[in-house]
């Protein structure tokens, strides 16, 4: 797999950067406020109850069969397949690049261990405690939503950042699903992370998805403001905005990359 600038392409960046100097010179965004937008530490949230611990899992998936390493850390950063079995993970493929970086310095931290974990296409994770509702109806179409297991879909991998602080992840768009049907509410697709980083605190948050080619991408806007984690958090309006990454096709690159996102995690 290519490095997370290589999934940009040269007139995607050139564009970026002209929008980002454009700015600054008409005097709406200076550089200080560019360093406070990269200082400004990313808002925690909850682990949840399906961190893949060791005899959590329903399927076991390790593309590490080292014993001595957790299982959580035992795959690579690409989901979309597992290693050894025939077949592609279902669902809108993503990928996620980006940096993380010392809220106080503004610095890339080097050799930083990024778990993330997610649900399947449909909103299954593989987790022994997932016992919830296993099919409903979809709240805005009423069509049946089966909430199945992916035996191609790994679920869970580990990244580790480059010298420039650089991680990158290829999975895909997990679903929404149902946390109290007959309150309507449901969890919007999300990622969750765990973010190992030398000489700083286990670091913990969740990031969500728009787009116009997101699935339900209407509808998960509509399910953010009230997601019970985010305000289990005390996420304001602007934080949730925060760890909301926008997702768009890069026309320079071939349709089976998906959708890009970028995001850089200040701890």
């Amino acid at each position: 797999m290519p490095l997370p600038f290589e999934y940009l392409s040269r007139r995607t960046m050139l564009t970026r950067s002209a929008g980002l100097v454009g700015l600054i010179m008409s005097g709406l965004f200076t550089y200080t406020s560019l360093a406070a937008l990269l200082t400004k530490p990313t808002p925690e949230q909850g682990l949840g109850p399906f961190f893949p611990d060791d005899r959590d899992e329903v399927d076991a998936i390790r593309e590490n069969p080292d014993p001595n390493i957790p299982i959580s850390q035992a795959n690579d950063q690409d989901l979309t397949f597992v290693k050894g079995r025939k077949g592609k993970a279902k669902g809108q493929v993503i990928v996620l690049s980006g940096q993380v970086l010392d809220a106080k310095t503004s610095q890339p931290i080097p050799n930083t261990t990024l778990i993330m974990w997610s649900a399947s296409a449909s909103g299954r994770y593989n987790h022994k405690g997932d016992e919830g509702t296993n099919s409903f109806p979809h709240p805005k179409t009423g069509k049946i939503i089966h909430r199945t297991h992916d035996e191609y879909f790994q679920y869970w991998g580990k990244a580790v950042t480059n010298e420039q602080g650089e991680y990158w992840f290829k999975t895909i768009v997990p679903g929404f699903y149902p946390i109290d049907l007959r309150a309507g509410l449901y969890r919007p697709s999300h990622l969750h992370f765990k973010i190992l980083s030398p000489n700083t605190p286990i670091f913990v948050t969740q990031l969500y998805f728009r787009g116009e080619e997101i699935p339900n991408n209407t509808l998960n806007q509509e399910l953010l403001p009230n997601d019970v984690v985010i305000l289990d958090a005390g996420l304001t309006p602007k934080e949730q905005q925060a760890v909301i990454v926008d997702y768009a096709p890069d026309p320079s690159e071939k349709k089976a990359n998906g959708l890009i996102g970028h995001f850089n995690f200040v701890i």
